[in-house]
């Protein structure tokens, strides 16, 4: 591995842990600002220069290298579909607005949330993911957000992660045994995986942790044969920062352990260092957002209740369930008919699944892989599947069982203990997605076959190869997030032409929608003053008030829960934005009468597609008359 590659590992680790500290630091302090930010970071910034320097020397030696490698290694296909790639989905995060469901539900306006408030703190919210989800990924953008006031940079974590994939997977590979040419092959073909492609332009945070994992392997395999307890650190500090982007990573903590435990002796060297590192790794990881759910909940997962559904009781309909879920790798860069599949494969589950596994029923495939749901796609698994057919009857005679068990490393072994583990207790719609982290290191046994080396030296393998790879190209030029060409104007030309056409209708409806996903209440913003300042939302637990915030760091969004009274005492607040169809939930008098008794007026009443599934839902602006505020003292 190329010396300065592994010097920019160290960095993105360092600079990610400077992020993550200095985040929950400044909100002890509160000091969540862009004066903290400017007064910590730039000790961040001191310490990565301090490392290039002391790696200078070896870095230099091979930065002819560095420099003419890329010329030569993108003349062969994979590596050049790879770079093809790495370009679409940089042009694509450029050119487009961030429109990650999850992200602008909950993470992003739990980052606002804490930049109000000047630090972390429990949200009062309908929507409690806002509280109880991992913070790693938070704490990354959170200086992208304060300093620039924009949400378009937050794709390069993203972005710079998945330019590490191959290098990454390359080095872990060959430390776990696989074949050079072998690993060669599947560092460029691993990274074009839906999952990994679609995310890699966007904000979503799975990619983010499935990169801290390889990074703490990488180190880990690395701290065996160096010997040098820095690695042994970085190690443990990828790591934790893996277990702190989200809580269904914590069961990778077991492979990142094998793979760091024959060099965790080496901590003996530095005995103070060691301990600071390990209070540091225990400050970024998934602990202090697990002791804070505790705290407010009484539960470390936060959801003692299991509102969400996500947990499972019985691990067999869990893993049958994960199973079934898993098939979507199988998926083509284009599905038509996938409502119809949709309905088919729903009925085909039994009941008994379907009720321990609440959410099974919530999966939905789509016409084309979305960064919400992709897992692997068939560009990945169509190859495994066939390898593994092979092999197994090959070794048929010899006993299939016993000879890949002798092929498993410890770590890979401990990853697909994760893997078991993981989909035995989650019941999760999104799993493929979910899992994007674990597939990294669960994929080692099939490349550990004998019949990989045998089918790379077949020039009709290699072919397929390139061929399956070029699968993941359709996705990115056609995704409905970020889509490559005129979308909107085809699709509603389509829509027009066609009336009588559903697909088409869908398909227009679609790509409008997400065009203005990250804005969606746009509509409802353009009716508010400047001067308004602390806005109420009153809408479901899957409704974005990401909107109401712009100006970033100008405005508050408040949310009253089951409580209206605070909006009738709190002075602050003057306008309400409504979801009509949510407002019987918070109240038994009708929105209008509501509004006539406590002096409110309905400014506007639109409707809005928030998602084509939901259709138009009719949302509404209030203003509320306030003793003191000025229009009621012009009144008097």
């Amino acid at each position: 591995m190329n010396r300065l590659s592994s010097s920019l590992f160290r960095s993105c680790i360092i600079w990610a842990v400077a992020c993550v500290a200095a985040g929950w630091s400044l909100s002890l302090l509160q000091a969540l600002t862009a004066v903290g930010y400017a007064v910590v970071l730039p000790l961040a910034v001191a310490g990565l220069m301090w490392l290039w320097r002391g790696e200078k020397r070896e870095a230099s030696s091979s930065r002819r290298s560095w420099l003419q490698i890329p010329v030569r290694r993108f003349r062969r296909p994979l590596p050049l579909i790879f770079f093809i790639v790495a370009a679409l989905t940089i042009i694509g995060g450029t050119l487009y607005a961030p429109s990650n469901f999850d992200a602008l539900t909950y993470r992003l306006p739990r980052i606002l949330n804490w930049w109000a408030a000047g630090q972390w703190h429990w949200i009062p919210t309908f929507n409690e993911r806002m509280n109880f989800s991992g913070t790693v990924w938070e704490w990354l953008s959170m200086p992208f957000l304060i300093f620039t006031r924009s949400d378009r940079g937050m794709f390069l974590i993203n972005a710079l992660g998945f330019l590490l994939m191959p290098g990454l997977l390359f080095s872990i590979f060959r430390h776990l045994g696989v074949a050079r040419k072998v690993a060669w092959t599947w560092m460029w073909l691993l990274p074009l995986g839906y999952g990994f492609a679609t995310q890699a332009g966007s904000i979503g945070n799975d990619l983010t942790g499935a990169v801290f994992c390889l990074l703490s392997v990488y180190f880990g395999l690395r701290a065996r044969r160096s010997g040098r307890v820095s690695e042994v650190w970085l190690a443990l500090l990828a790591a934790a920062l893996m277990t702190g982007v989200k809580l269904s990573n914590l069961p990778l903590a077991l492979p990142c352990l094998v793979a760091v435990w024959p060099a965790l002796g080496q901590l003996r060297k530095c005995l103070l260092g060691s301990l600071a590192v390990a209070v540091l790794a225990v400050a970024i990881s998934a602990v202090p957002i697990m002791a804070l759910n505790q705290l407010h909940t009484g539960n470390w997962t936060g959801d003692p209740g299991n509102q969400t559904l996500v947990q499972i009781q019985n691990p067999v309909a869990g893993v049958l369930g994960n199973g079934f879920l898993l098939l979507e790798s199988f998926m083509p860069p284009v599905l038509p008919f996938s409502n119809q599949i949709n309905h088919g494969l729903t009925a085909a589950l039994p009941d008994s699944l379907k009720k321990q596994f609440p959410r099974l029923v919530s999966n939905k495939i789509n016409e084309l892989p979305g960064e919400e749901g992709a897992g692997l796609g068939l560009g990945i698994a169509l190859p495994l599947l066939i390898v593994f057919g092979i092999s197994a009857c090959r070794f048929r005679r010899a006993g299939f069982i016993k000879k890949v068990s002798s092929l498993l490393p410890l770590v890979a072994l401990a990853a697909w203990v994760s893997v078991l583990f993981v989909m035995a207790k989650m019941g999760s719609e999104a799993g493929p997605r979910l899992l994007l982290p674990y597939y990294s290191l669960a994929i080692v046994p099939f490349l550990l076959l004998p019949a990989q080396e045998r089918l790379l030296r077949r020039r009709a393998w290699r072919a397929f190869l390139v061929l399956t790879a070029l699968g993941v190209l359709p996705v990115l030029v056609l995704s409905v997030s970020r889509p490559l060409w005129p979308a909107q104007k085809i699709s509603g030309w389509l829509a027009r032409t066609h009336p009588e056409n559903k697909m088409f209708a869908r398909l227009a409806a679609t790509d409008t929608i997400y065009a203005h996903r990250n804005d969606f209440l746009a509509p409802i913003r353009a009716a508010l003053p400047d001067t308004a300042r602390t806005v109420g939302f009153i809408a479901g637990p899957d409704d974005a008030d990401y909107s109401l915030w712009r100006p970033f760091g100008r405005r508050n969004v408040v949310y009253p829960r089951h409580d209206l009274r605070q909006f009738l005492e709190n002075p602050d607040v003057e306008w309400l934005v409504v979801k009509e169809n949510v407002w019987p939930e918070i109240s038994s008098v009708p929105l209008k009468e509501w509004a006539q008794a406590h002096q409110a007026k309905i400014v506007l009443s639109v409707p809005i597609v928030e998602l084509v599934s939901w259709g138009a839902e009719n949302w509404c602006l209030l203003h509320i008359e306030k003793p003191d505020s000025p229009a009621a003292t012009r009144a008097n």
